[in-house]
């Protein structure tokens, strides 16, 4: 585990100095490094409260994987709790599901999409002193909301994957504060990287490459330009995502213990795997 805080903190610190680029997509080359996937992440929702850990961690471990946060409840949902796991990337959703149950819960895997800019009120809806969290009010929005997490201007939700959509997401919560003084959320986060190829690929290989790549989720385009492929991704209902860190640490975070949930990333690891078969890529 001490091996992984290294890239992990370097991946926050890299992320404080992202730039945006033209069109609210912000510049990532530097967490996106062309290499293959060590770890992913992958997100839980469990019924049943608090596992008990001394069964659960020992059946991540012989999977290789380990718990990145939580488990986590809410004040509101106190039998129910939010978990990420750290994992290597060909270990499955449903075996760790099930090394999960042993913990003694049901798991489902969830899928998270990331808005990035709040304008408003934000968090601050007035009804704290009647012991509704910041949290539960959000999550309240939707059935199809199982977590949320935010700081600064970031937000993350986390859903059913296939339930949640991105501009429902952002009806519901204008909808939810409209009462309470109005509040928006920002655009879908959009972040762009550029791989250089081991070569410039014929036309043909190019066109297959680019037609795999559409397919990919979370890819909003890619373009490949003499040996430089740009890619342009949207954090929008990933259920597999890259060790990025926490979330962007800008201004006042929702949990107020200051235990930020793992920032949705996009996972490179099948754009790799892709590019390798094409020998692109080491």
């Amino acid at each position: 585990m001490r091996s992984l805080l290294l890239p992990l903190a370097l991946a926050c610190t890299l992320l404080q100095a992202q730039a945006e680029l033209p069109g609210g997509v912000r510049d990532a080359d530097a967490l996106y490094p062309c290499a293959p996937s060590t770890s992913v992440v992958r997100f839980f929702h469990l019924e049943g409260g608090a596992p008990d850990l001394a069964k659960l961690n020992p059946a991540l471990a012989e999977l290789g994987a380990e718990i990145a946060y939580g488990p986590r409840s809410s004040e509101g949902r106190p039998k129910h709790a939010f978990v990420a796991l750290r994992a290597p990337p060909d270990v499955s959703a449903k075996k760790l599901a099930a090394a999960l149950k042993k913990g003694g819960d049901t798991a489902e895997p969830l899928a998270c999409t990331a808005f990035d800019g709040r304008e408003g009120k934000d968090h601050d809806f007035g009804l704290g002193s009647m012991g509704v969290t910041k949290r539960d009010f959000v999550i309240g929005m939707s059935g199809d909301v199982v977590w949320y997490d935010a700081t600064g201007k970031w937000s993350q939700f986390w859903g059913q994957p296939g339930k949640l959509k991105a501009s429902e997401l952002a009806d519901r919560y204008a909808k939810l504060y409209a009462p309470y003084g109005g509040a928006r959320l920002g655009a879908v986060v959009k972040e762009r990287f550029h791989w250089k190829l081991a070569a410039a690929p014929d036309d043909k290989t190019r066109e297959r490459v680019l037609t795999a790549l559409d397919k990919l989720t979370g890819v909003m385009g890619a373009t490949i330009e003499g040996d430089v492929l740009t890619v342009t991704v949207w954090l929008d209902r990933l259920e597999t995502c890259a060790l990025a860190g926490k979330i962007p640490a800008e201004g006042e975070p929702l949990d107020d213990a200051g235990a930020e949930a793992p920032r949705a990333a996009f996972d490179t690891g099948p754009l790799y795997a892709l590019l390798k078969g094409e020998k692109l890529v080491p």
